[in-house]
């Protein structure tokens, strides 16, 4: 199995960050501020059990040091954005490019088995915020549990990993 020392630092740094900008990409497509709380609370309770997962690779995603330093780079590349680009086509657009760039170094550097079980963690994560809070409910009566934008920016997630040879 591939390990975080079989990657350069650069390759390391976006299979790293990836599952956070997805996680605030699901999490940027709509809803209210306490539904964005709630969904990146759920995000970081799953980039957290990244630790239990068999492959090492995905546990070194959710080692604390790893969590903060991704953290920070995502906070200093989003500050970055002039305020016209902080919105959630961007955010999905930068997302979908790192889970792309990620599943292409897992295949050129690791196994077949790398790239499903990364590509597993960051889809489920992904499905876990987006079904942390309803989208359009009034007082948690109604609504989504999954937004259309949600669905089709995970529907994009899945198409770029079976287009990547999965």
């Amino acid at each position: 199995m591939l390990t975080r020392e079989q990657l350069t630092d650069d390759q390391w740094r976006t299979v790293r960050n990836t599952p956070h900008h997805v996680a605030i990409a699901v999490s940027a497509v709509g809803g209210s501020i306490f539904d964005e709380m709630l969904e990146r609370s759920a995000a970081m309770s799953g980039i957290v059990d990244a630790l239990n997962s068999r492959h090492p690779l995905v546990q070194g995603i959710g080692a604390s040091a790893d969590i903060m330093a991704a953290q920070d780079q995502l906070r200093t590349w989003y500050r970055g954005l002039e305020d016209s680009e902080r919105g959630a086509a961007t955010l999905q657009a930068k997302a979908l490019a790192m889970f792309k760039d990620s599943v292409g170094t897992l295949q050129e550097r690791g196994h077949h088995d790398d790239v499903r079980l990364y590509c597993d963690f960051v889809i489920a994560l992904a499905t876990r915020v987006a079904r942390t809070a309803r989208e359009g409910d009034v007082l948690g009566i109604g609504g989504e549990l999954v937004s259309s934008g949600e669905r089709a920016f995970i529907a994009l997630l899945e198409a770029a990993m079976t287009s990547n040879g999965r």
